[in-house]
Order: structure tokens, then sequence, then C-alpha cells
């Protein structure tokens, strides 16, 4: 298995239609083993309502509340970082279709945008149950799908999902939280231009069948993140594991988003049951609060015996409060 090539053992899913359709979006893009698509969960537990709160964006707490519906309920310090990392986009307007940036954040490894889309007037957006559909912002038959360019043209898009928000009763108008993960080499914060293409929507039937519904060319620069991130001292922090011998925490970065991590051992499982040893890990804040990551996506050498991964927190964390990261029992401080 080589670097690029995503491990699904270690992370197994279970694959929605709209996420097994994703995944093979991805493989038909590239030539090369692209990372395994995250599935798209069309409702999110503990999503509130009122996408009426939209009119509210300008303060920390307004934009805590539009957030509530993605992350769940929201504390004052999340609301602050997320309002600190906040930046406002241009909307797009193709073919009578607008799309609205919301809210927008991002740091180095990850990146929010929730969008409105707002079809042309006299158009309707039916609900679909779903058993007749799912909207979807690609269509692998056309090859048309997502995109993130820089400013030469090269695609630096790494794995992508997006949720579908609660709507608000108005038929013309649907709320999508996209959440892109990071590319080799790509920093979301450093200030260049990323520029996210949006070709359409869809809606894929059960039978897989996709039927267009909004066509054009939507275009929003986010590569403008400003989340700080941290590299922890890992010298000699390792743990016993009973198949794989001593198992090392090469590298550690933490991020206000989520955190990113390298692991080495001596010797491969002799039972070939697992290819690398089992991780428990989190942050622990200062009020004992353990932050746990919402899913992890990752690559490795089985041959020569590493793993490298990253996982976007349950929600966002004030690193100010932060006091370490606790990998397999070990707890790593955050300075």
């Amino acid at each position: 298995m080589d670097k690029n090539a995503f491990r699904t053992e270690l992370d197994r899913v279970s694959f929605t239609p709209a996420g097994r359709e994703a995944l093979t979006d991805a493989l038909m893009r590239a030539e090369a083993a692209p990372p395994v698509r995250r599935p798209v969960n069309w409702a999110k537990l503990g999503m509130a309502a009122a996408l009426a709160a939209a009119a509210l964006i300008g303060s920390a707490v307004a934009a805590g509340t539009l957030w509530d519906q993605y992350f769940g309920r929201l504390d004052e310090d999340q609301q602050e970082v997320i309002e600190t990392l906040s930046r406002e986009l241009p909307a797009a307007e193709s073919n009578g279709t607008t799309m609205t940036p919301l809210a927008a954040f991002g740091d180095q490894d990850f990146y929010y945008l929730m969008l409105e889309i707002r079809a042309p007037e006299g158009t309707v957006l039916p609900d679909y149950g779903e058993d007749e559909g799912y909207y979807q912002l690609f269509n692998p038959d056309t090859r048309e799908s997502i995109t993130l360019l820089d400013g030469a043209g090269n695609d630096i898009r790494g794995d992508l999902e997006f949720e579908w928000m609660p709507r608000a009763g108005d038929s013309q108008v649907l709320t999508a939280v996209i959440r892109l993960w990071p590319a080799e080499g790509v920093n979301f914060s450093d200030g260049t231009d990323k520029i996210l293409h949006i070709p359409g929507l869809w809606v894929q039937s059960p039978d897989k069948i996709y039927t267009p519904v909004l066509s054009g060319s939507w275009d929003f620069n986010i590569g403008t993140g400003n989340g700080e991130s941290r590299s922890l001292d890992t010298t000699g922090v390792t743990v016993e594991d009973e198949r794989f011998g001593t198992v090392t925490l090469d590298a550690l970065r933490v991020s206000p988003l989520g955190l990113y991590y390298r692991s080495s051992w001596a010797r491969g499982a002799e039972d070939n049951t697992l290819l690398s040893p089992p991780l428990e890990i989190s942050v622990v804040m200062a009020d004992g609060k353990e932050i746990y990551l919402d899913n992890t996506v990752g690559s490795g050498r089985d041959d020569e015996c590493w793993y490298e991964s990253y996982g976007p927190f349950e929600a966002p964390i004030d690193l100010s409060k932060a006091v370490c990261v606790r990998w397999n029992g070990v707890e790593v401080p955050i300075c």
C-alpha cells in the first residue's frame, strides 16, 4: 500500500448510496489511488431548526447560532473560535441560480462552508425521501464534480463531504454544509488562492440515475483560513502493543478544528488481522472534558510500519483552554 492509498481497514464505514457514488466519482477522477470519501450524512442528530438565523450574521453569537445546526449546541468559547476563524465570501450567480455563503471558516487542515442555494424564481426544489432520491452536487456519469484548484489551476482537493441542512419551508432554497479535508501539502490558512468550483445540482434516484436540476458554474475563493496550528513535542512518546511491539508517536499537530498525527511501530502483527496498532486519541480541556474526532482519514505503508491520519473534532475547540492530547493513554502537553 503506498502513501496515497487511504486505509479503510482501520476506519470502516457503512456507506450510504450517496457515499458510494462519491467514492465512485473520486476513483473516476484520478488514476492514482485516491482518499476514501466519507459518506454523506443526510441528517445530523442535534441540528436545530431556523435557517432564518442567517440574517443575524455579524456577531459571535449569530455565527454560533448558525453553526449550532451543524455541530450541535455550541458554548461561548466555541462561538468565539468560529467567529475568529470566519471570513465573508461573496455570492455567485449563474443561470438565475444564486449560491450565497452564509458562513465560512477554516484553519490549516479543515474548511467549512455553509452555502445557500437559491433556485431561479418559480423553480421548486421538492423534498425527497430516501426511497425517492438525493440531492447531489456531482454527477459521476458526466464526470462533473466539485473541484478545488490553486491559483495556477492545479487540482488540490483532498477529501470532501457535504450535508443538507434542515429546510425552513422555502421550496426555492437548499442549504448545504461543505467540509473539506486536507490534501498533501495544502494549507487552507496560507492566504493563497483556492477556488472551490461547484458545477450544478442533480437528483440521484435510488437506481443511481442522475437528473439535472440546476446547471451553471459557481466559484468561491476559500483561501482565507487563519486558524492557528501547533506542532507538539512527541519526543519519547511510545506505548507497548502485544502484536506490534513499541509504537512511537512520531508527529502530532493540533488546531482549533482538528489534528494530525503520524505513528510507527516495530513490527507487523503476526496474525495479520490488523494492519496497524489500534488508536485512541482525544483532546483534554482544562475543565476535564475530552474532545473526540468526528472521523478520520489517513494513509500509510504496511511494509514500512507507519501510518498517518487527519481528523476533525466533533466541534471546534479553544486551544488556549486545551491541556493535552491523550494518545493511547499517554498525555502529550499542549503548550
